[in-house]
């Protein structure tokens, strides 16, 4: 069911259940119109009461159970949901049909220079409250009307549509949302003992506060960090005021935040930002954080950083890790990737994040403009640097998008001009900087950089690869950072790597269904101010194979990287086999995996698997031996609707670990306060009191809780999102009014979605006449507020919901009082937790009123 008032829901439950019994489509039209079906004649000598007199069923002969009145109804244009109002229904020409206002004819999107003036003159009515039928403004708007789905569909012929792109969608739908503060908070503490003891403890905290069209955002994270005596360090990633601005399809930031790093390399700034926002267009028109992958020989805790600010940090379990939802900083800035082993040892490697040129389609443009001092995350500097930074791309035609972009601050200056080409043989982007610099001590501070970029996706090989001659400057060219880096060190010039030349490479393989995948990812780095090349890569394979009847996979991956702590590189092969213990959804999974790097070599053996329902709860086992000790540890996991907890403990070769943590997050809104595991930046606030326990269908884990909400953690901002109930598990005595609706959020709105329960006892009647006879078939069952509340069916069975647990109900055949009758009832005490309906037998008297 869709969204409708409680009182209407009921009546038209009512006309639901005798529609049913009845052949009747569910399409209805004008008579006469275009794609109208014929009025159904039904033969009444088929429908006697018993008393002999005939059930009136003339309200169904067009299909159209709907009685007049004011619905809540789910309006799709075309097929596509535009919407869901309030439309008036009025009989005409015995049938009832949907009015036509401002509302509805807005949702239609309808061209009004395609009209002739006869059709143009009907909308003028619409709008000033005249009951006017689609047909009335044009022969080519149809409508349907489905009561199941409480689902009015308009067919409006191309030809009187205005032009919009596929997937718009109409501003009049998008939401706000409502007041709320949001809390979400990541907690990780990670303690060894051996030869020393260090406990290490990291809280992130994202938190935020929307009033209006404004979104306050503020990200930091803490750490704690003991050995002997005890450290403190907090940061403040982000702390910025945001607001979308419509008609310039942009984003206005003040605050603490990160320019996006489309055309310069991404930084933080603290200032002003005014950049257009590519999740405004609509999805055909819509043209970035990395994959991290890596191993741990232990139960490790993996740290991200970016520019000295840490990003994210978690403990991992044994073998290879991926982490997939780092928040996206930029498109530019390496991030730093640290593994913190049980036994307190750590590696380190960079992962490449690097800004490619991206074709716009034609006529799309896209920009930045930027306001403020820049942001030192090792904050080693008390220089803050003023700057003004603007960046422009726009799409010419199919085959060539321009950008440009330029930099001006007191010590550096810098411009960029650039294209990107979509050729047959791949997609180019070639740009081009010339930058000075002012740094003290340092004579050579002019220079340039090119930098070249392609793309191929090749469909008959499956072959996906992107290579970046990225970049070569001349020994005069400083990056911005680099130059703000010198000028805070007072210009020695050697405490920054200048990168000469860089080239990396990202290839991914697909082999077939038999021969598996492969992967290639490198870096290849030349520097001015030290020799030799720095080479660092990531390669790998991997398949599958069936062995009694149970799918086996099989990984083999090579490594060479970068130790950011000593300089040193390593190289590391790794290989691992995977069985299922089983068929079921909650077989657990068997690991063997072998690891050898230039230090050590160590074989790996690893259980795991997940429990309860949607995976709740996952559990790891693992044994890791080395040539000179053998060690063993475990991890879990158990989400619950409103936080995930983890944990994990591990010893062995002179040292113990153990870690703890815990992730979720709060939502205050109007309705109070309400529990999640996870938050995003665009959140839903569902409300359905009396739905405790239901489950949110298209959320993972998350159920209404015994206040009456839930929170979805994530929604497409600028989209169509639909979010749906599943009411299993609900008392019986609660109906939920709809199980689905759809909303259209503004980027960082938290929107409320409201499902309206009906509550009250819900009961099977089997009344019969004084006589004992029963109750005529199609009788309308009202109560005492005169809401149609049901009809009778077979037998006289009435099936009554969302009424008191005494008190009286009219039934009534015709306008006579001899057809009308009164059916005075006391349920019996509810039954907790009842899996079936309360049944009572009762006698319906006369009515006593006599009225005619």
């Amino acid at each position: 069911m869709r969204t409708r008032k409680p009182r209407a829901s009921r009546a038209l439950a009512a006309r639901w259940i005798l529609a049913t019994a009845l052949p009747t489509a569910v399409f209805a039209n004008e008579p006469g119109k275009t794609a109208t079906i014929a009025a159904v004649k039904f033969n009444s000598d088929f429908l006697k009461r018993s008393d002999g007199t005939s059930v009136d069923v003339s309200r169904f002969a067009f299909g159209n159970p709907i009685s007049p009145g004011d619905h809540a109804v789910d309006i799709y244009l075309n097929g596509s949901w535009v919407g869901r109002e309030t439309v008036r229904f009025r009989s005409r020409d015995e049938v009832v049909g949907p009015c036509m206002d401002r509302s509805l004819i807005t949702r239609l999107n309808l061209d009004e220079q395609a009209l002739p003036p006869a059709s143009r003159n009907a909308i003028a009515q619409a709008v000033s409250g005249e009951c006017t039928r689609p047909s009335d403004i044009s022969e080519d708007l149809t409508w349907s009307f489905n009561l199941n789905d409480l689902r009015l569909d308009i067919g409006v012929a191309q030809a009187l549509l205005r032009r919009t792109p596929r997937g718009s969608v109409s501003p009049e739908l998008l939401d706000d949302g409502v007041p709320s503060a949001t809390v979400a908070y990541n907690f990780n503490t990670f303690h060894t003992t051996g030869s020393s003891s260090v406990t290490s403890t990291y809280l992130g905290i994202d938190s935020g506060l929307n009033i209006g069209a404004w979104h306050l955002r503020q990200r930091s994270s803490m750490s704690w960090q003991s050995m002997g005596q005890s450290t403190y360090d907090y940061q403040n990633i982000a702390t910025y005021l945001q607001r979308d601005i419509s008609r310039l399809r942009s984003q206005l930031t003040v605050g603490d935040a990160y320019t996006d790093g489309a055309v310069f390399d991404s930084f933080s700034v603290r200032g002003v930002n005014l950049a257009s926002d590519d999740r405004m267009l609509p999805d055909s028109a819509r043209g970035y954080a990395p994959l991290v992958r890596g191993v741990a020989r232990s139960n490790a805790r993996v740290t991200v950083t970016q520019n000295g600010n840490k990003l994210y940090e978690t403990t991992v379990a044994p073998g290879p890790f991926e982490i997939k939802d780092l928040y996206a900083t930029g498109y530019g800035g390496n991030l730093l990737v640290t593994v913190t082993e049980a036994d307190g040892s750590q590696s380190s490697f960079t992962v490449p994040y690097a800004s490619v040129a991206q074709l716009l389609r034609p006529g799309i443009t896209r920009y930045s403009a930027t306001v403020g001092e820049y942001r030192d995350g090792s904050r080693t500097s008390s220089r803050r640097e003023k700057l003004v930074q603007g960046t422009v791309q726009h799409g010419f035609n199919n085959f060539v998008t321009g950008y440009a972009g330029l930099v001006l601050s007191e010590g550096y200056r810098a411009g960029l001009i650039g294209a990107a080409l979509n050729l047959p043989i791949g997609a180019f982007a070639l740009d081009a900087t010339h930058a000075h610099a002012s740094i003290d001590q340092v004579d050579n501070t002019s220079g340039q950089s090119v930098r070249l970029s392609y793309s191929k996706f090749v469909p008959s090989t499956s072959t996906s690869m992107s290579l970046a001659a990225y970049r070569y400057a001349t020994r005069g060219f400083w990056t911005m950072s680099d130059a703000f880096t010198a000028r805070a060190s007072g210009g020695n010039a050697r405490a920054v790597d200048r990168q000469r030349s860089q080239v990396q490479l990202t290839l991914n393989q697909s082999l077939g269904d038999r021969w598996g995948n492969f992967y290639l990812t490198g870096t290849s780095a030349e520097y001015w101010n030290r020799g030799g090349t720095a080479l660092m890569f990531q390669v790998g394979y991997s398949n599958s194979l069936r062995v009694l009847g149970l799918p086996m996979t099989y990984n083999i991956a090579a490594s060479r990287q970068r130790e950011a702590m000593t300089g040193r590189f390593t190289t590391q092969v790794f290989a691992s086999l995977t069985v299922p213990l089983g068929k079921s959804s909650h077989a657990p999974m068997l690991s063997f995996g072998a690891t050898h790097s230039d230090s050590q070599s160590s074989q790996q053996m690893r259980l795991s698997g997940t429990a309860l329902e949607d995976n709740a709860f996952t559990y790891g086992l693992n044994v890791d031996r080395s040539p000179n000790t053998t060690t063993g540890g475990g991890n879990v996991q158990y989400r619950t609707p409103y936080t995930t907890v983890s944990a994990s403990v591990s010893g062995g070769g002179g040292y113990t670990q153990y870690s703890g943590g815990l992730q979720g997050a709060l939502v205050a809104h109007q309705g109070g306060i309400t529990l999640a595991n996870f938050l995003g930046d665009t959140i839903g606030i569902v409300e359905a009191k009396g739905a405790t326990g239901a489950r949110v269908a298209n959320a993972t884990g998350v159920r209404i809780d015994a206040f009456g909400y839930a929170i979805v953690p994530y929604l497409q901002p600028y989209n169509m999102n639909t979010i749906e109930i599943d009411p299993r598990g609900i008392p019986l005595d609660v109906s939920l009014d709809a199980t689905s609706a759809q909303v259209a959020p503004r980027a960082n709105a938290a929107v409320k979605i409201k499902f309206a329960a009906l509550s009250g006892r819900a009961v099977i009647i089997s009344a019969s006449q004084p006589d004992g006879a029963p109750l005529p078939f199609g009788a309308s069952v009202r109560d005492r507020d005169n809401a149609e509340i049901g009809v009778v069916g077979q037998s006289g069975i009435i099936f009554a919901r969302g009424i008191e647990d005494t008190g009286r109900l009219q039934v009534s055949w015709g306008t006579h009082s001899a057809q009308r009758c009164t059916i005075e009832y006391r349920l019996p005490e509810k039954v907790r937790n009842a899996t079936s309906f309360t049944q009572i037998r009762s006698v319906c008297q006369p009515d006593a009123k006599g009225e005619s």
